[in-house]
């Protein structure tokens, strides 16, 4: 959950940072999101079933929010807005 929460956080700061391109925010967001899929996969292995659904679920939706981000949408743009809520 802490891998979740910090990669949240530089999910939200590289999209609304208006000095990053768009190869930078991409970079950011996948850089970001590396720790969360390597606990991820340890999380399926060892913990109960009741611990990885919600955690598995959180992990989903906040890859999705990664990949729109790293596909260009703003902070501002329905799919992103969707995603955000979705995620949280």
């Amino acid at each position: 959950m802490t891998a979740l929460a910090a990669a949240r956080h530089s999910r939200r700061v590289a999209v609304r940072d208006q000095d990053l391109d768009s190869q930078q925010r991409r970079q950011a967001v996948w850089e970001a999101f590396e720790a969360c899929a390597a606990l991820s996969h340890e999380l399926t292995t060892c913990a109960p079933r009741h611990v990885v659904k919600p955690a598995d679920d959180s992990f989903r939706l906040l890859r999705d929010l990664r990949d729109a981000v790293a596909d260009g949408f703003t902070w501002d743009s329905d799919p992103y807005v969707v995603g955000r809520l979705r995620y949280e």
